[in-house]
C-alpha cells in the first residue's frame, strides 16, 4: 500500500534532489529519497555490525572466562551489605 508523505527538505536539499532527477540518474524525487533512505539503512546496519565486531574482539581479548556462581555472588553481596 502506497502512502503519501509530505516532507520539508529545505531549499538546499530540494534543489539537490531536483538536480539529480534532471541529470537523468533518477526518474523522480521519490526515487531519490527512497534510494537515500535505503543507503542510510545500510549504513546504520553496517555501523551496528561494526559495534558488535568490536565488542566480540574486546571480549575475546579480555582473557579466559571464569566460572561464576550466582548463589555465591549473592552470599558475598549480602555479607558486604551487613558489614557497612
Amino acid at each position: 500500500m502506497t502512502r503519501t508523505m509530505t516532507v520539508d527538505l529545505g531549499n538546499e536539499l530540494r534543489n539537490y534532489v531536483e538536480s539529480l532527477v534532471r541529470s537523468g540518474d533518477y526518474r523522480s524525487n521519490s526515487e531519490v529519497l527512497r534510494e537515500s533512505l535505503r543507503l542510510l539503512r545500510e549504513k546504520q546496519a553496517e555501523s551496528k555490525l561494526e559495534q558488535l565486531r568490536h565488542l566480540i574482539d574486546e571480549g575475546e581479548a579480555s582473557g579466559k572466562p571464569e566460572t561464576w556462581d550466582a548463589h555465591d555472588f549473592l552470599k558475598k553481596m549480602k555479607k558486604k551489605s551487613h558489614v557497612k
